[in-house]
């Protein structure tokens, strides 16, 4: 039982030293190369004022960034029909017949508008931090974004947003 307790205050203890992987503010990273979301990327940490500097050199790079990017672009584009078809009602159902025809319109309004989005297609996002001497993944961030024009931005400025918001924790914590 000794051997027992022994062992599990050893491995406890392991556990409660061990670091949170962190980066540092001022640390230099290299973005990976990925079919020009590296540019949109780039411009994000920059608008974004992640606490990173950006290198072209990836032997001078404290972190890399690697990243995966999905479309899903429609082929066809999307129809939307009426089929909305009007009953005959009593005159005492005048009120439920004014609320059907608006429920009917708004849910067409609706339909559109998701019609619309869906054929912007969407844009997945996912990228890793990862520190090159230990090799080491130490952020990992991923979005989603569609029905908008500029969803390969948007997805770029949430994960700048995230990492910034991950190494201004990590600091913090430090100090």
């Amino acid at each position: 039982m000794n051997r027992f307790s022994a062992f599990l205050l050893l491995a406890c203890s392991a556990v409660c030293f061990a670091q949170a992987p962190q980066i540092k503010s001022g640390s230099t990273v290299y973005i990976e190369p990925m079919g020009g979301y590296e540019t949109y990327l780039a411009a994000a940490f920059v608008k974004r004022h992640v606490p990173l500097a950006i290198v072209t050199d990836k032997d001078k790079a404290n972190y890399i960034v690697r990243s995966t990017v999905s479309q899903n672009v429609p082929s066809t584009p999307q129809v939307v029909v009426n089929n909305s078809a009007t009953a005959t009602v009593n005159e005492g159902d005048n009120d439920n017949q004014a609320w059907n025809q608006g429920w009917a319109s708004g849910q067409q309004a609706a339909a559109s508008r998701a019609a619309k989005r869906a054929a912007l297609g969407s844009t997945s996002v996912s990228i890793s931090v990862i520190d090159v001497h230990s090799s080491q993944i130490v952020f990992a961030s991923s979005a989603d974004k569609g029905g908008t024009t500029d969803q390969v931005t948007k997805t770029a400025e949430t994960c700048a947003k995230d990492l910034k918001e991950f190494i201004e924790k990590s600091n913090k914590t430090k100090k």
